[in-house]
């Protein structure tokens, strides 16, 4: 991870514009895609449309808004911005979907509820919310596209090291419940909001022996991303963990290792960056080669204009107010597209030639 990853950007702002015409073209999709089913909102009863078990809730709205771009699990190949193609190898690992067997995780020792923030009991505002809200947005906007379980662990800070030190314990008490838990740090976030995780499964591999993966930081300078091997961290920022007993050894290992109990020193990294981090890399991989997976920096940490672009999930280590404008593009892709192919559907009704400017 970057040298900057304790810092905290500014509270950002997003386009209103952006979100009133988003709120205007849901209504006018669901109104052509399926009229008889979505009742009229009414003007003072928002909060019943915010639940799972409204009319029409907004995670059916949700799966809707994504079904006609959703990947299957063994979709053949993905395009990215620049035209590179990242195609599925021949071994695919799931065929069908993993559902409620996954848990999108975020975790949290800070409470998100002050003013701008999501738990804040005020009024709410999208185009001042801070970054960290943001992010887990888009977590649990993920999880809810593709039917995945969604959790928040509020966890109690450490008096004695960083609280990033709060991920392997929650990682494994979570994983017991769960095939897959996916964890992504509050300044993370799915790019490609289409793509399943079980597609992703299939393209890093994940195999039934890998305990974890993650992405691997930027290879920089000695000294900056780098262990004392000269070998380059992997990122603790987005984690695939999958439930074995060999990956509770793991955790175990990893939560255990600022005690010196197995690894000598290593209470060096309770506070230092990376903490968690440095210590997973100086320490715990070398015992555990064969059941972890490094995923290129490029595809799943960073963004455009970094080292690393983050084609499926990009880590914002700087200018972290950009998680919301990339959750935005996002949701306006899932909602434009549609409302394209609509209008060429309908273009012939919709469109004329005016072969002479005048007034008839």
């Amino acid at each position: 991870m970057v040298s900057l990853r304790g810092a905290r950007s500014a509270p950002w702002m997003t386009s209103f514009l952006t979100v009133s015409v988003t709120l205007i073209l849901l209504v006018l999709f669901f109104a052509y895609q399926s009229l008889s089913r979505v009742p009229m909102l009414p003007g003072s009863h928002f909060e019943e449309y915010a639940t799972h078990d409204a009319p029409i809730s907004i995670q059916e709205i949700l799966r809707l808004l994504y079904a006609p771009l959703k990947f299957s699990p063994t979709t053949p190949a993905f395009t990215d911005d620049d035209g590179k193609v990242y195609r599925l190898p021949a071994n695919r690992i799931y065929e069908t979907k993993l559902g409620k067997e996954v848990c999108i995780l975020d975790l949290e020792t800070r409470p998100l509820d002050k003013k701008n923030q999501l738990m804040h009991g005020g009024d709410y505002s999208w185009k001042d919310l801070d970054y960290l809200s943001g992010g887990v947005l888009n977590h649990y906007t993920y999880a809810m596209i593709h039917g995945y379980d969604y959790k928040f662990i509020r966890a109690a800070p450490f008096k004695d090291r960083h609280n990033t030190w709060i991920k392997p314990s929650s990682i494994a008490n979570v994983l017991k419940q769960y095939k897959f838990v996916i964890f992504l740090d509050a300044d993370a976030a799915f790019h490609q909001m289409h793509i399943p995780i079980e597609w992703m499964l299939n393209y890093w591999q994940i195999t039934p022996d890998i305990s974890l993966a993650m992405a691997l930081d930027p290879a920089g300078p000695p000294g900056i991303n780098d262990d004392r091997f000269n070998r380059t961290l992997g990122n603790t920022g987005f984690i695939i963990a999958q439930q074995s007993d060999r990956t509770q050894e793991i955790l175990r290992a990893w939560h255990e290792c600022p005690e010196n109990v197995r690894y000598d020193n290593c209470s060096q990294w309770k506070k230092p960056l990376f903490h968690e981090q440095s210590a997973f890399g100086e320490f715990v991989r070398y015992d555990y080669e064969d059941y972890l997976k490094e995923i290129p920096c490029t595809e799943a940490n960073g963004y455009p204009g970094t080292l690393c672009k983050g084609v499926f999930v990009r880590h914002y280590w700087y200018g972290k107010q950009r998680v919301a404008n990339d959750f935005s593009n996002s949701t306006m892709q899932a909602i434009t597209a549609p409302l394209q192919k609509m209008f060429m559907d309908r273009r012939k009704q919709i469109m004329q030639e005016q072969t002479k400017n005048e007034i008839i």
